[in-house]
C-alpha cells in the first residue's frame, strides 16, 4: 500500500505536466454517415434502413453499405421485421411518414451487449459508480463510496475500488471487459481530464485524474463536469432524444444549467461556475449568501430548509418541509407553490434567451415540483408574452443513478463518434 501511495502521490505533483494522454478509443474509424447511422440505430432502433436513408437524404444503396461495414464490425444487428407503417422507432415522438405500405423491412438494433463502460459520479460526500451496455443500461447494482478523505490519492483509491467492483459485476454478467471509464463531478475538468476547480473536494491544485486513474486501474478514462455529462444523457438515452435544443435545470444543494444542441452540450470556459444561481427570480425572496435578494439561490435545499423555518417559527430541517408535505400542512404547501413559482420564472429567463424546445428540470429535489407544476407554469406564463408558445417543460427522475449513468454516457459518444467529432454538435 506504501508504494501505491507513492506512486498516487507522484503522479500528483506531475500533474500539470504530465506525458502525452492515454487516447480514449473508437470503436471504428469510418465516414461521417457511417457514425451518424450507428448513433441513429442505437437511439431510434429497431428502425429500418428505409427510415434511415430517409432520416439522412441516403439512397437506400448506400444505406445498404453502410448498414453492411456496421453489421461486420459487430455495431449493429438485424432483430426480425418492421412493418412500414408501425416503423416510427423513434422515442421523440415523431414518426417517419410513410408514403404506402410495404413489404416489412428488416429491424436494425444497436448490439447493446457488445460493448460495456463503467460511469462514477462524485456528489457531495459520496462517489456513486455503475457499469452499463453499450446503450447505457445499467449492468447489475450500482455501488458506491463515502467520500471520507479528500487528498487527490486517497479520492483515487476510492474510484479505483468502485471501478473494479463494476469490473467484477461485468465479468459475471458474461459480458466483454469495460472499453471505458468516465467520471463526472461538479467543477471543471480541462481536455477532459484535469481537474482545475471541484470546490467540494477542496483540492488546492489541478490534478490529473485521468491519468491517474489509467495508471492505477488499466482503464482509459475521462472527467467531465457532471451537468454537462447529464444533459448529454438526455441527449442521448433520455427526454432529450431528437430535439434540435433543449435546457436543463437541476434542483438540490445547488442551482444547475446546461444547454444541450442536437444532443450535445454547448462547452463553455465558464461551466462549473454556477451559470444561473444566482439569477434574480423573486425581489421579495430571501437573502442569499452573495448578498442577493431573491435569486435562484432560494430554490436550493438550504434555502428551503431556512424558509420553511422563518414560516414555522422554530429551526427546520429540509426533510421536515418534505415531511409535513406528505400530511398536508398549510405552511408546508404555501412555501412549494411559492417555490414553484419561483422555479417558473426561472423557466421563463432561460426560454426567453436560450430558446430550447424544451426544458428538463432534474435534481434531488426536483420531484417536489411534480406537486406543484401549475404553479411553475403561473411563474413561466408571467414572464411570456402571451402570444408566445407554452414553454414544454418535463421533471425528470432525479434518482443518483442517473448521475452515475451521465458519465458513461459521454464515454460511449466518444467512442461512437470518435475523438475528431465527440462532443460537437452536427
Amino acid at each position: 500500500m506504501a508504494d501505491r501511495d507513492n506512486q498516487i502521490s507522484n503522479q500528483h505533483g506531475d500533474a500539470d505536466h504530465s506525458g502525452e494522454a492515454r487516447p480514449f478509443p473508437t470503436w471504428f474509424t469510418a465516414s461521417k454517415y457511417t457514425h451518424r447511422i450507428a448513433i441513429e440505430i442505437l437511439q431510434h432502433g429497431p428502425i429500418s434502413r428505409v427510415a434511415l436513408a430517409r432520416r439522412f437524404n441516403l439512397t437506400q444503396g448506400a444505406v445498404s453499405r453502410i448498414t453492411n461495414d456496421l453489421t461486420h464490425l459487430g455495431v449493429i444487428r438485424e432483430a426480425g421485421t418492421l412493418p412500414q407503417a408501425d416503423e416510427p422507432g423513434r422515442q421523440d415522438g415523431r414518426k417517419h411518414s410513410s408514403s404506402s405500405v410495404g413489404r416489412p423491412q428488416q429491424a436494425l438494433v444497436i448490439r447493446r451487449e457488445a460493448k460495456t463502460f463503467i460511469g462514477i459520479n462524485l456528489h457531495g460526500g459520496t462517489a456513486l459508480a455503475t457499469a452499463t451496455d453499450l446503450a447505457c443500461r445499467p449492468v447489475g447494482r450500482s455501488h458506491s463510496h463515502h467520500i471520507r478523505q479528500r487528498s487527490p490519492g486517497q479520492v483515487v483509491r476510492m474510484l479505483s475500488d468502485l471501478t473494479q467492483d463494476c469490473v467484477r459485476e461485468i465479468s459475471q454478467a458474461g459480458l466483454p471487459s469495460p472499453s471505458g471509464l468516465a467520471i463526472s463531478l461538479g467543477g471543471r475538468a480541462e481536455r477532459d481530464r484535469v481537474v482545475t476547480y471541484a470546490p467540494f473536494l477542496h483540492w488546492s491544485e489541478p490534478v490529473d485524474l485521468a491519468t491517474q486513474m489509467e495508471s492505477t486501474c488499466d482503464l482509459p478514462c475521462l472527467v467531465f463536469n457532471d451537468l454537462d455529462a447529464l444533459a448529454l444523457y438526455e441527449g442521448w438515452f433520455g427526454e432529450g432524444i431528437g430535439l434540435d435544443r433543449f435546457a436543463l435545470i437541476t434542483m438540490g444543494s445547488g442551482i444547475g444549467y446546461a444547454l444541450s444542441e442536437r444532443g450535445m452540450p454547448v462547452s463553455s470556459p465558464d461551466e462549473g461556475f454556477g451559470l444561473i444561481g444566482h439569477q434574480l427570480v423573486d425581489p421579495d425572496g430571501p437573502v442569499c449568501y452573495l448578498g442577493h435578494r431573491g435569486c435562484a439561490q432560494c430554490l436550493t435545499t438550504g434555502s428551503l430548509a431556512e424558509q420553511y423555518s422563518h414560516a414555522i417559527g422554530q429551526a427546520a430541517g429540509f426533510d421536515k418541509l418534505v415531511k409535513d408535505l406528505e400530511e398536508d400542512m398549510p405552511q408546508a404547501e404555501t412555501l412549494l407553490n411559492l417555490t414553484g413559482y419561483r422555479l417558473g420564472v426561472l423557466i421563463a429567463l432561460v426560454a426567453n434567451v436560450a430558446l430550447p424546445d424544451k426544458v428538463l428540470v432534474g435534481g434531488e429535489t426536483s420531484y417536489l415540483m411534480k406537486r406543484c407544476i401549475e404553479s411553475v407554469r403561473k411563474g413561466t406564463a408571467s414572464f411570456r408574452h402571451s402570444q408566445m408558445v407554452e414553454v414544454p417543460v418535463k421533471i425528470i427522475d432525479g434518482d443518483w443513478l442517473r448521475w452515475a449513468q451521465a458519465p458513461a454516457a459521454r464515454a460511449i459518444a466518444r467512442y461512437l463518434q470518435g475523438s475528431e467529432e465527440a462532443d460537437k454538435p452536427e
